[in-house]
């Protein structure tokens, strides 16, 4: 095991052999001499295969003691000790010549902790190279050298196991280190190879006095070429990481609850007697005006009239919502195709924010839509077909709604009389990514839960009453059963697990309280639904009709629209929903983060103990005061330690707060950077879904900095590399593999330090990796990606609830 910092890691290697440092030349002196080599460590830098190692760049020896944990369970039988140069790199900053000289008690801990737990090894403890860090660093590195020939002699005296590989004594000099290295302390090439030269002597020595045995047995893999990839039968598992105890939060079951807000619109039409347009009238958000936020947009009030109802106006029409009020005109729109009213639908096929105008042929229930292209008044594109009837139903058993939550429109189907399971609800996700969800337009439609029902009929009185509308305004459309007399049942839509069914199969939670009713049957025609407020759920509309007098044989027919605000609460957020992960105090494996999302953007914080189900509660240690999926975390700045950044959705800019975490403290305090990135570098902000997040920050490229990327809705990705100094622009790195950006990851597999790309499926869990090949130009693409099929374990539970944390020291990402 190579244990060190930044010159173990091979910092400053030269153009080919970058990150190699003296790994390499040691390893391939030695296979040269026959000796079988499997070099250990819990991360890994350069480019050849067997380069795992335990350096970390900027770490001083009580750090180094830290990370050694990571891998001394792998029990190595000999251990290249070069450690301590930043100890008096830094020794002016720690308290001078008295902390340098307390180098031989740190190193001795290290070389203690290694004798105890390993049993028979070699320790080759080096000497610290020439320094010219600054006036003070080369004698500092001579008193830890002083300290460091003492430690061997004390041990060696004692009859252990350990040597000193003796690297300051003029065979490395000032011009073996790397003249692009500011700081005067890493190696160039020849100087890596003279280390390597030196550790290869001191083997010799060792090895003559048959000191060198045979590794221990462990458990897991032992080979020359340890960069093995995962594979099913390899994980660990299940093992419970968390339990319902340890402080996470919802906003409890969601209760209905009212304020009556008056007459916000009324239309006045000449009927024949007996006539009536209370069928006619609808909601939908037809124009965004304000350019509002997914869950402040407001619905207009639509108005179809059939054929022979025209005299009285266009075939579409509709009154602007001007903040809840439909004072306006009726405004005239083409809509590119005929349809009787008994048809007519509304709903958001292409997931633009905007509803489109959709047709039911009569009786199939064929599905013909127009997309709704924006403008006021909006203009329409015509399709046509986007899904003809599929058989068990006809157009009244038709339902349309978001079921899943990723701001398209699903299709949904009440199952006719002539089936056993009558009344049951089949849904079909809307899979789209360009305007319909049509092999022409890229998309399909897939069952909700594979060919069984999505929602049981709960003995409801038939299926006129059954409406899906999002009536707590988390984007998902919960089942509302509507009674004549206006009151409901309600069953809100919560994302589920396999323990809810097969596929989507959502937890439908019954609502505390529902809509009260009017004390009288009004007719199910008379109660309708919008989004009137703009608060995201959907709000009662009761129609009232009245005839106010007779003219010419006509009657003048009123209908007065009486709105109910939803002012209901609870059951938008679940637990899962602000968990995130990331190193935190440098330990090498993730701490566990609860951002809240109510807007504070507080930030808990839960330290891993490293023991399952284990955690230490910190509570909050920062509130952002942003939109939780404008939350970010990563180590931008290459410490080690995990920062929060804050990306502005709309522009892409962001703020950080870098992590001051120094050892010995509780929990990290932080400083805040405004305006770190600009240039408006992604503008993909975040759709409906709570994952559906466009900037994402993970290190492609290993250098220990999270990069800056961003990700279109079909998970086409471009990037920014973090360099110390500059961002640079890498443009695409990730062309579209043809799914929802909302199931990619970007984590790091295989344990070469850089993330690799990471798609789930979301309704059984299963896992496609493509491994990170690095900064190769492959196709239109300027980054190497690499498909690795079957390594992981799949089946584990439905996409959305997955996530990729490193929650051992192990240096790849669990599950």
């Amino acid at each position: 095991m190579p244990l060190g910092a930044s010159i173990t890691q091979g910092q400053f290697s030269d153009g080919a052999n970058l990150d190699n440092g003296y790994r390499k030349y040691i390893r391939d002196e030695l296979r040269f001499l026959g000796w079988p080599v499997n070099m250990v460590g819990s991360t890994a830098d350069g480019n050849f295969n067997d380069k795992q190692h335990e350096g970390h760049r900027g770490a001083i020896l009580s750090e180094i003691n830290g990370y050694l944990d990571r891998s001394i369970n792998q029990k190595p039988n000999i251990v290249l000790i070069h450690a301590g140069t930043n100890d008096c790199t830094r020794g002016d900053e720690l308290g001078g010549i008295s902390f340098v000289t307390g180098t031989y008690d740190r190193m001795k801990l290290i070389v203690d902790k290694l004798f105890s737990q390993i049993d028979g090894t070699t320790i080759l403890l080096s000497t610290l190279l020439v320094n010219g860090a600054n006036a003070n660093s080369n004698g500092y590195v001579d008193t830890a050298n002083t300290g460091y020939r003492r430690l061997v002699n004390e041990y060696a005296a004692q009859g252990r196991k350990i040597a000193l590989a003796e690297m300051n004594n003029g065979f490395i000099t000032l011009a073996d280190l790397n003249a692009a290295d500011a700081t005067v302390t890493h190696p160039n090439n020849g100087g890596y190879k003279k280390m390597a030269a030196v550790w290869a002597a001191t083997f010799d020595v060792v090895q003559n006095k048959g000191w060198i045995q045979e590794p221990l047995d462990i458990d897991g893999p032992d080979d020359t070429g340890n960069s093995c990839d995962p594979s099913p039968g390899n994980f660990n598992g299940p093992v419970q990481t968390q339990s319902g105890g340890q402080p996470t939060y919802n906003d409890g079951n969601y209760g209905y609850s009212e304020t009556q807000r008056g007459e916000v619109a009324r239309d006045s039409v000449y009927l024949n007697n007996g006539n009536s347009l209370i069928k006619q009238y609808h909601f939908a958000q037809l124009v965004n005006l304000g350019m509002l936020e997914p869950g402040r947009e407001t619905d207009e009030l639509i108005r179809i009239l059939d054929p022979d109802q025209q005299h009285l106006g266009t075939a579409v029409s509709y009154k602007l919502n001007q903040d809840g009020r439909f004072n306006g005109d009726w405004v005239s729109i083409d809509v590119g195709t005929e349809c009787y009213n008994r048809g007519v639908r509304w709903g958001d096929v292409n997931g633009d924010g905007l509803d489109d105008f959709i047709c039911l042929s009569y009786p199939a229930g064929d599905m013909r839509v127009s997309i709704n292209m924006g403008g006021n008044p909006p203009t329409f594109k015509f399709l046509g077909i986007i899904r003809p009837n599929s058989g068990g139903y006809v157009q009244e058993d038709v339902r349309l709604a978001d079921i899943d939550g990723d701001g398209r429109l699903d299709f949904c189907h009440i199952r006719n009389p002539e089936y056993e399971d009558s009344g049951n609800v089949y849904c079909f996700r809307n899979g789209g990514q360009g305007l319909a969800p049509t092999e022409e337009y890229g998309g399909y439609w897939q069952g909700m839960v594979g060919n069984a029902y999505t929602f049981d009929r709960k003995g409801m009185p038939g299926n006129d009453g059954v409406r899906f509308l999002d009536i707590n305004g988390d984007f998902r459309a919960d089942w509302v059963y509507v009674f004549p007399d206006g009151h409901t049942r309600i069953l809100i839509n919560h994302r589920g697990t396999k323990a809810d069914g097969a596929g989507l199969k959502p937890a439908w939670v019954e609502a505390s309280s529902a809509h009260p009713g009017f004390g009288k049957d009004v007719g199910l025609d008379y109660i309708k639904f919008g989004r009137v407020f703009g608060t995201g759920k959907q709000d009662m509309i009761k129609v009232v009709e009245t005839s106010d007098s007779v003219v010419g044989g006509q009657i003048i027919t009123s209908y007065s629209f009486q709105a109910y605000q939803n002012t209901g609460g609870g059951g938008r957020k679940l637990r899962g929903d602000g968990a995130r992960y990331c190193d935190m105090y440098g330990k090498g494996n993730d701490d566990f983060m609860y951002i809240f999302g109510d807007g504070t953007g507080k930030i808990e914080l839960f330290e891993n103990t490293g023991n399952a189900n284990s955690w230490i509660v910190h509570d909050g240690i920062l509130n952002t005061g942003r939109d939780r999926k404008s939350v970010h975390f990563g180590d931008w700045n290459g410490d080690g330690l995990c920062d929060v950044i804050a990306v502005d959705k709309h522009t892409g800019n962001a703020d950080i707060w870098i992590n001051n975490y120094k050892s010995g403290q509780a929990v990290p305090t932080f400083t805040y950077q405004a305006g770190a990135i600009t240039g408006s570098k992604c503008t993909q902000g975040w759709g409906d879904g709570v994952f559906d997040i466009g900037a994402r920050f993970a290190d492609i490229d290993g250098d220990g900095r999270v990069d800056y990327l961003c990700m279109e809705p079909n998970g086409r990705t471009t990037a920014w590399l973090n360099r110390a100094s500059e961002m640079v622009d890498m443009g695409q790195i990730k062309f579209t593999e043809k799914y929802d950006r909302a199931n990619h990851h970007w984590a790091d597999v295989n344990g070469d330090k850089r993330a690799d790309f990471i798609w789930v499926d979301k309704y059984t869990g299963a896992v496609k990796v493509w491994y990170n090949g690095g900064n190769i130009p492959t196709g239109t693409s300027s980054w190497n990606w690499a498909l690795k099929d079957g390594i992981w374990h799949d089946g584990v539970d439905r996409g959305e609830n997955i996530k990729f944390v490193k929650m051992s020291k192990s240096g790849r990402a669990d599950m």
